[in-house]
C-alpha cells in the first residue's frame, strides 16, 4: 500500500520477521486469555518462567531492531548495485569522502558503500599484484556476524535455563521424600502435594525455555539469510564491477 513492487521485494525481510511478531503477539494473547499464564507464575516456585518469558520479549525487540536495520542495509545494497550495474566505468572519492561514479552521482551511504570505499583506497596503495579485497571481505563478514551473537548467545542460553528449571523442579519434587517419616494418608497427602509442585515447576521452565527457543531460533535464522544476502550482493557487486574497473585505471 504504500511502496512500489521493487520496494516490497526490499521489505521482505522485515515483512517475514513482522509475520512471527504478529502471530507471537496473538500467541500470548491467547496464553493471557486462557489462564496459562497465570498457572505458569503460579506453578513456578523459581520464577525462571517469568524470566524466561522477559528474557524472549527482550530478545524479540532486539531481533526487531537488527532486522530493520538489516532490510535498511539491503534496500541500499540493491540500489547502489544496480546504479553500479548501469555506469560501472570508473570510480572515485569526493572530497567529502562520498563514492561516485563517472557520471558525477554518488552512492547511497551504507555497508556496501563503506566496503566499495575501502577498495578504492587499497587500489591507491602501489602494488605489483592483482587488487585483492579478500580481507576486507572477512573484516565485513565479521561486522554483519556480530550482529547476530547476542541472538545466538540467547538461543543457546534458554534451553540451558530450561534445564535448571528442571533440575530444580526434581530437587523440590524429591526433598519432600526425605521429610516422611510415617506413612499416614495426612502425611503421605502433604508430600504428594510438594512432590507435584516441584514436577509442574520443572515442566513448565523446559516447556517455556522450549519453546522460547525454537521461536527465537526462527527469527534469527531469518535475519541469518538476510545478513547472508547481504554480503553475497556485496562480494558479487565488488568482484564483477569494482575490481575490474579499478585495475584498468
Amino acid at each position: 500500500m504504500i511502496v512500489t513492487p521493487f520496494e516490497l521485494r526490499d521489505y521482505m525481510l522485515l515483512l517475514r520477521w513482522l509475520i512471527v511478531a504478529s502471530l507471537i503477539v496473538v500467541a500470548l494473547f491467547a496464553v493471557f486469555q486462557l489462564g496459562l499464564l497465570r498457572t505458569m507464575i503460579a506453578v513456578d516456585r523459581t520464577y525462571l518462567s517469568s524470566l524466561v518469558v522477559l528474557v524472549f520479549i527482550g530478545a524479540t525487540i532486539h531481533c526487531g531492531f537488527a532486522t530493520v536495520a538489516a532490510s535498511r542495509e539491503l534496500n541500499t545494497a540493491r540500489r547502489v548495485a544496480r546504479a553500479i550495474r548501469k555506469n560501472p566505468a570508473s570510480f572515485r572519492l569526493t572530497e567529502n569522502g562520498e563514492v561516485a561514479l563517472n557520471d558525477g552521482s554518488t552512492l547511497l551511504a551504507g555497508v556496501i558503500t563503506d566496503h566499495i570505499r575501502n577498495v578504492i583506497i587499497k587500489a591507491r596503495n602501489p602494488s605489483d599484484e592483482p587488487l585483492d579485497h579478500t580481507m576486507l571481505m572477512h573484516a565485513l563478514a565479521d561486522t554483519l556476524r556480530s550482529r547476530l551473537q547476542v541472538g545466538v548467545f540467547i538461543v543457546d542460553a534458554l534451553p540451558k535455563i530450561g534445564l535448571v528449571g528442571t533440575v530444580i523442579g526434581f530437587i523440590l519434587m524429591l526433598a519432600p521424600i526425605r521429610g516422611i517419616d510415617s506413612f499416614d494418608p495426612l502425611t503421605l497427602r502433604a508430600a504428594m502435594a510438594d512432590m507435584s509442585s516441584g514436577m509442574a515447576t520443572a515442566l513448565s521452565v523446559t516447556l517455556t525455555a522450549l519453546i522460547g527457543s525454537i521461536i527465537l531460533k526462527l527469527q534469527y535464522y531469518f535475519l541469518e539469510i538476510g545478513t547472508i544476502e547481504l554480503h553475497s550482493i556485496v562480494a558479487e557487486t565488488t568482484d564483477m564491477y569494482v575490481v575490474p574497473a579499478l585495475q584498468t585505471e
